[in-house]
């Protein structure tokens, strides 16, 4: 057997040796995601996948057509393809899997042999946040209304629920029962090894490095470049205590993963 054939034989072997534990980062929107990705696929850069927002959004819309992600249907159409991809990833062995993808409940049944982990911020400074950044960007998720009519937009009324979303564990999201999807979500999350917090980066830090028995470090990306005078003049009080009441499901599920 030539040495190719047998490194080609016990490629897994291999690769566990280097490479340490399989990990799937379930990155929440505009929760220090990014600079956790990018350290995660250098350290496993053997065996990594990302599942871009960017990418599987223009995947989607060269095969249904142009789609509109404010409406739940077209929304339903790319969790999907996302949740599909994470399930064929996982199934092809890859140790590191990152994205805007949600905890599904059937890919972890079927592969429980990966660690989750995630990051949550303050649902409120989460929400604004999102806003700042997608308004008026050429993308997917760009925003193109005032911050006070976004709030009762269709997508604004949604993005409100950013966590229910990600930790609920359905294929196909519906939002007539927050509740439900708060419980699930609560439930969910407790199969989550490690779970970090935007204020407390370090110890997230700390917390992944021993539980995937790995050196990695992360940095800081995609920092906000509205002033917090400008954010201050436009998200008033009252439109901020506002946003406090949509996110209450959210924040049930932020407290529940801190206590």
């Amino acid at each position: 057997m030539s040495w190719i054939q047998n490194l080609y034989n016990n490629r897994n072997q291999f690769k566990q040796a280097i490479m340490g534990k399989r990990v799937v980062f379930h990155h929440v929107p505009k929760c220090a995601g990014t600079s956790v990705s990018r350290a995660l696929r250098l350290r496993y850069f053997l065996s990594e996948e990302s599942i871009a927002a960017p990418g599987t959004a223009a995947v989607m819309e060269r095969q249904h057509g142009p789609l509109d992600f404010s409406h739940l249907e077209d929304f339903n159409r790319i969790r999907t393809f996302r949740v599909e991809l994470l399930h064929y990833l996982m199934w092809k062995d890859i140790y590191f899997i990152g994205g805007h993808v949600p905890f599904n409940n059937k890919a972890y049944d079927q592969f429980q042999g990966y660690k989750l982990i995630t990051v949550l911020r303050d649902p409120v400074e989460r929400y604004i946040s999102e806003y700042f950044y997608n308004f008026q960007r050429e993308h997917q998720s760009k925003i193109d209304q005032d911050f006070e009519a976004y709030l009762d937009s269709p997508m604004g009324q949604r993005n409100a629920l950013k966590f229910c979303e990600y930790f609920c564990g359905d294929t196909e999201l519906t939002l007539d029962d927050p509740a439900k999807l708060v419980e699930k979500a609560k439930e969910n999350l407790k199969h989550f090894s490690v779970i970090g917090f935007t204020d407390d980066m370090g110890r997230f830090e700390s917390n992944v490095r021993r539980e995937l028995g790995i050196r990695v470090s992360f940095g800081v990306q995609n920092k906000r470049t509205t002033s917090d005078g400008k954010v201050s003049d436009i998200v008033t009080p009252e439109l901020r205590e506002k946003v406090a009441e949509m996110c209450r499901f959210d924040q049930e599920i932020y407290d529940a993963a801190r206590s």
